[in-house]
């Protein structure tokens, strides 16, 4: 069984990518929070190292609004599935992490991690900013 993760509020610019974005996604994830004035899904990371999981274009719509913090799921690793999007690339968990540290990036939707269900969140997006 997965175990469920620590929720914080971290700065965003303190996360570590490890996936480039799509732009024109960046611009629909900004939208939608706009739209709801609220954040609903948390950024899921790697607890010991900050590197991101899931949520690369929520993080870089944070950083476009200019957020201060954002929700952040930190996991323990060990307990997160990791597979691919792609049929020609596995990467380990090692490699994962070796991309966050580095900043050398995997292309957008490589990798793919399937998280333990959590309950919905939803953060007033004014408590997200100065």
């Amino acid at each position: 069984m997965m175990a469920l993760a620590e929720l914080r509020l971290l700065p965003p610019h303190a996360l570590r990518p490890t996936e480039e974005i799509v732009p024109a996604r960046v611009g629909e994830v900004i939208a939608l929070i706009l739209e709801q004035q609220a954040w609903t899904q948390p950024i899921c990371v790697e607890r010991d190292t900050l590197a991101v999981l899931d949520g690369h274009h929520r993080l870089m719509a944070a950083m476009q609004l200019g957020l201060t913090r954002v929700p952040v799921r930190l996991y323990d690793y060990a307990a997160v599935q990791l597979s691919s999007w792609r049929p020609d690339v596995m990467p380990t968990r090692e490699e994962v992490l070796g991309r966050g540290l580095s900043g050398s990036l995997f292309p957008p939707k490589t990798t793919r991690h399937i998280f333990a269900r959590e309950e919905r969140l939803e953060i007033a997006l004014r408590s997200l900013v100065p």
